[in-house]
């Protein structure tokens, strides 16, 4: 049966990667929905019983292979990349104008399908990615001449590379640590990784693999390496600019200000070929929306929204979004100073909380939002993130044939699923040691997690 199993399970597991990239459309919420939540329960079945290192790389290439030729359905971002990318290869600074200024005046291939299927909100703001993205869509604007997903394939390669840098870095980082490296594929085969990162092209599994190769060079205590791949990660997306003070005590006084300057140095470098006219304006006003705009699948926030309502009678973001900046500053300086940071374990624990508060008070989390938090919790033994990593993905409910509407009965349920098993884990200790276990609760270990 075992043998069975084995030989079965991939092909099903494959067949799950299939139809979402192919044959599934966002507006097709049931089955959207079952057939993810299966999907994470098979890979789950199958890493806690099937888990050798080959196996788990073979079967995450081949699931990410199926997307190689997939034109995004469920994220309509990549239309503003390539969009971006365009207006690059024409001199144009992407963070200087919006797509609906600039629609009349400019041409280039599928214009019109770009400007149009990025939807109505990304046409209306200025760009919001960080420079490192935008180089990434220059260089994907020259292979962008009759289709779209020419310059597609272009960024998932650059992603494709990302996770096999992922894959390694990360049995490695876990070596160093004393776990087992198998346990990377709780990482490498999570559905959400590889639809949201390799699927729908987002770049949070792009900024992760420059995130792991800084911290395996701050583990050495290679402060200016350390410093120089962090800030390409923070090139690629902002969120890792929220954990910098952590690396403090981590570091000292005296690496850390080294790593700080090799941070900022190639930030400078990144950002120099844009800095002119009202950049740094129009992107503190996009960064804005996050706080005081934008909603969808929050949590606390979705709370205190009721009841502002029952209060005021109106939605109260644009006062809420104007204090949350200095709430999360005020976390930052409690996670820097008032939390133990001296070991790499206590380090990415602390990081893990930390980013999960920021997405448990944020007005918007996009599923892939998650991705980091799956690998922060791999390594510091915290099972909520894979948990949050199924549920999440239930917030494509509001993608429906009426039109956009959240399901307040999903909405609900992932929280409560996620927020009930942190509860337990800070009640209990973490769930992580069990994760390679055949029976959940059993204290053998799976035969094959040992090899």
């Amino acid at each position: 049966m075992r043998a069975l199993l084995r030989s079965l399970l991939p092909f099903f597991i494959l067949c799950g990667f299939f139809f979402i990239s192919e044959q599934i459309e966002r507006t097709d919420t049931l089955p959207l929905l079952i057939c993810y939540s299966c999907l994470f329960l098979l890979v789950g079945y199958w890493i806690r019983n099937f888990n050798g290192l080959l196996s788990l790389f073979v079967l995450g290439i081949l699931a990410r292979a199926l997307f190689i030729f997939h034109l995004p359905e469920l994220s309509q971002d990549f239309y503003r990349f390539l969009w971006d990318g365009q207006l690059q290869q024409l001199g144009i600074n992407p963070y200087l104008k919006t797509p609906k200024a600039l629609v009349d005046l400019v041409g280039f291939p599928d214009k019109t399908l770009l400007f149009e299927k990025m939807g109505a909100l990304s046409n209306g703001n200025y760009s919001n990615y960080p420079p490192a993205s935008q180089l990434l869509f220059k260089i994907a604007a020259l292979a962008h001449q009759t289709n779209p997903l020419q310059g597609v394939l272009v960024i998932r390669l650059f992603y494709f590379i990302g996770e096999f840098i992922v894959f390694f870095a990360g049995v490695s980082f876990l070596k160093k640590l004393n776990l087992a490296p198998n346990l990377i594929g709780w990482y490498f085969l999570n559905p959400l990784v590889i639809i949201e990162g390799i699927g729908n092209l987002h770049a949070e599994a792009f900024m992760l693999c420059f995130t792991l190769l800084a911290l395996s060079q701050l583990h050495t205590k290679n402060s200016i390496l350390g410093g120089l791949f962090f800030g390409c990660a923070v090139a690629i997306k902002l969120l890792p600019l929220l954990i910098v003070p952590l690396f403090y005590r981590y570091l000292g006084g005296k690496q850390f200000l080294v790593f700080c300057g090799a941070l900022l140095l190639i930030s400078a470098a990144f950002w120099i070929p844009f800095w002119e006219g009202r950049i740094f304006f129009n992107y503190k006003e996009t960064i804005a929306l996050w706080f005081t705009t934008f909603e969808f699948n929050g949590s606390f926030y979705n709370l205190i929204r009721a009841i502002g309502y029952q209060i005021k009678g109106y939605n109260i973001i644009r006062q809420l979004g104007q204090i949350t900046p200095f709430i999360v500053g005020l976390l930052v300086l409690i996670f820097t100073f008032l939390r133990p940071n001296y070991t790499l374990q206590s380090l990415i624990k602390n990081i893990l909380f930390l980013l999960s508060i920021y997405f448990f008070m944020a007005t918007t989390v996009h599923p892939w939002y998650i991705i980091n938090l799956i690998f922060w919790g791999i390594i510091s033994g915290y099972a909520f993130p894979l948990v949050w990593s199924l549920t999440v993905f239930w917030s494509y409910s509001a993608y429906g044939l009426s039109g956009f509407e959240e399901n307040p009965l999903l909405l609900f349920a992932e929280y409560l699923f996620v927020y009930g098993v942190l509860l337990w884990e800070l009640i209990k200790g973490p769930l992580g040691e069990h994760l390679q276990k055949p029976h959940f609760f059993s204290t053998q270990l799976s035969p094959s997690s040992t090899g």
